[in-house]
């Protein structure tokens, strides 16, 4: 991540409080310091009128060189306020638990202190260059892991077992093992689901669910593989700090009655392909996948994850859920660079889940697709050794 990049996240920042001249940001977020340094640590970054400033608890050895930012040696947050005048102070509190956000508001007690969560926020959803070169990198190492992985599986072979074989792909070209949510998930790299099984519903808001492991809902299980019934694969592919999300289908042999419920996923994320565009709201988006779903006679059959989810996708960036949720009541318009990954799922009680999913840039002319592999159902061989 070069200083430019860097030197036009903050400044976008501190343009959207420009009016305020005695306003200042305090990022807290560990997320949200890389986003704006570069740099994973603990600590805090002071966005001002003034020279940014920097305060590293942890790790002491981090190195910075970014363009007019002040890394300081200090003992305590409380050390670095002392360089800030006042007025209001902006926090991205929405990370923080209660305990903590009391711990801070005491600390800054001669601050006028408002959430500056969603100014963030505005600034992480539109994504520059060098962000989609990222997310294009890290959907050739998915697509790269996938081809190498489909030989591998077997009828009869777990799950978990099917899953940790794609799990390795992805790990030798750098995928952490970590899917970073920003509502709050527990994601290893993805779900990887199979039959009936994959209708158990979790805790989580997504766009499907499965046995997991004990302690642990939600994707693979120990259950085997069968021929005859739908295999649903939604993983992230990663790349310097970025994710994209996508889910394939397949299966060994066919999956009677599956087609009509593939097909209206393909209809739907086509659909949305070609009519998602700038100063859309992102409810319409929602609107437009219920018309085809409604159109098709299998309205009661989508995003049916237990109970009925009003949402067909989400944001994607440095984590792997951020905001524009495409859902129902959401106002918010989209807008030329934001990068929305779109999730037609349907909930058939006696197949599974069937669906598909890609990642997008929101261009000013409409939605470019970031990932590549084939959406055709992968009808896989038994023989395969």
């Amino acid at each position: 991540m070069n200083k430019e990049e860097l030197g036009r996240r903050i400044k976008a920042l501190k343009e959207l409080t420009r009016e305020d001249s005695n306003s200042s940001f305090l990022i807290l977020n560990p997320i949200n310091l890389f986003y704006f340094t570069g740099a994973f640590f603990r600590g805090a970054l002071l966005i001002s009128n003034e020279t940014p400033k920097l305060f590293i608890k942890r790790p002491a050895n981090v190195y910075f060189s970014l363009p007019g930012v002040q890394a300081l040696q200090l003992k305590s947050l409380k050390d670095l306020l002392s360089h800030l005048t006042k007025g209001k102070v902006y926090v991205d509190l929405n990370f923080l638990s209660f305990s903590e956000a009391k711990k801070l508001l005491k600390v800054l007690s001669d601050f006028e202190v408002l959430d500056g969560s969603g100014f963030i926020w505005e600034v992480r959803c539109l994504k520059s260059e060098y962000e989609v070169s990222c997310l294009k990198r890290a959907a050739r190492m998915l697509s790269e892991s996938i081809k190498e992985w489909l030989p591998l599986l077997k009828p009869g072979m777990q799950e978990i077992v099917a899953s940790a074989l794609l799990e390795e792909k992805l790990r030798i070209r750098g995928h952490p093992g970590y899917t970073r949510s920003a509502l709050g998930f527990e994601l290893t790299f993805g779900y990887l689901i199979s039959g009936r099984e994959g209708l158990s519903a979790t805790p989580f808001y997504t766009g499907e669910g499965g046995i997991g492991v004990k302690g642990f809902p939600g994707g693979a299980s120990h259950k085997e593989i069968k021929e005859g019934e739908p295999i649903l694969f939604d993983f992230s592919g990663y790349f310097r700090g970025y994710y994209v999300d996508q889910t394939r289908m397949a299966s060994f042999g066919k999956v009677k009655g599956a087609m009509d419920f593939y097909r209206a996923s393909l209809e739907v994320l086509k659909t949305l392909e070609e009519r998602v565009k700038p100063g859309m709201l992102a409810e319409e988006v929602w609107q437009i996948a219920v018309y085809v779903v409604e159109k098709l006679g299998l309205r009661n059959y989508f995003m049916h994850h237990g109970e009925p989810m009003k949402f067909v996708g989400h944001g994607v960036g440095l984590q792997i859920d951020e905001p524009p949720a495409l859902a129902e009541g959401q106002k918010i318009p989209l807008k030329a660079g934001m990068v929305l990954a779109i999730e037609p799922k349907f909930h058939v009680p006696e197949l599974g889940v069937v669906g598909l999913e890609d990642t997008f840039y929101l261009t000013s002319q409409g939605l470019k697709r970031i990932t590549t592999f084939s959406r055709q159902w992968l009808h896989l061989q038994s023989s395969q050794s």
